[in-house]
């Protein structure tokens, strides 16, 4: 479900009109119906504060947790995980974190650690610098996931697609941005000399500025 669809469920189930829905959230009925319609999409920090108000995981009104509780949408518990450092959207940076910092979670999502972005080049997909993004600890993701990919001693936030050779094989692979400002990274391939290794697979986004 995209987040209009998923707005317009949690209506329903709690038995809303959109005017008494707009009253919870602070805004207008022409502007919940334009979410519903799917004429407007809203920036990941309008999406936040609604969930917020309404009590749901931020993953699944966002439209990252793809399958809804049976029982109202509420809200679970929560538990925290450690901040680790900044990743990079642009170029490739890594600023480890000192161990001190956590951020909590929903019980149900599947998480390990959280990275602050830094820079714009996800902004496509609502990222943005100062969010804090929640990465499942993987080696390996699906074509057109995001993930936290570690080169060399850097790390950078991104969409994976791999490329094929003739018979199926991995060519090489991109790392693509959101942001039409910036061009794919590229990795592989017979002259790569730098240790590239996925950290793990981006789950969900926490708007904080």
């Amino acid at each position: 479900m995209e987040f209009g669809d998923m707005l317009k469920a949690i209506r329903k189930e709690r038995g809303l009109s959109q005017d008494e829905l707009a009253s919870i959230l602070g805004t207008t009925k022409q502007v919940i119906s334009r979410y519903e319609t799917k004429q407007r999409v809203p920036r990941l920090s309008v999406v936040a504060d609604y969930a917020e108000k309404l009590g749901v995981p931020l993953a699944l009104l966002s439209g990252q947790q793809t399958q809804a509780p049976q029982d109202a949408f509420p809200s679970g518990g929560v538990r925290r995980v450690p901040i680790i450092g900044s990743v990079a959207c642009g170029e490739p940076i890594y600023k480890p974190g000192d161990g001190t910092d956590f951020a909590t979670i929903e019980e149900d999502i599947p998480c390990d650690f959280a990275l602050i972005a830094q820079g714009d080049s996800m902004t496509g997909d609502r990222i943005h610098s100062g969010d804090l993004v929640f990465i499942r600890r993987q080696d390996s993701v699906r074509d057109g996931e995001i993930a936290a990919v570690a080169l060399d001693d850097e790390l950078t936030l991104k969409r994976v697609r791999r490329i094929l050779a003739p018979g199926g094989r991995v060519a090489f692979t991109q790392l693509l941005p959101s942001n039409p400002r910036y061009a794919p990274i590229t990795i592989g391939g017979a002259e790569e000399t730098r240790n590239v290794s996925i950290l793990g697979k981006a789950v969900a986004v926490r708007f904080m500025i």
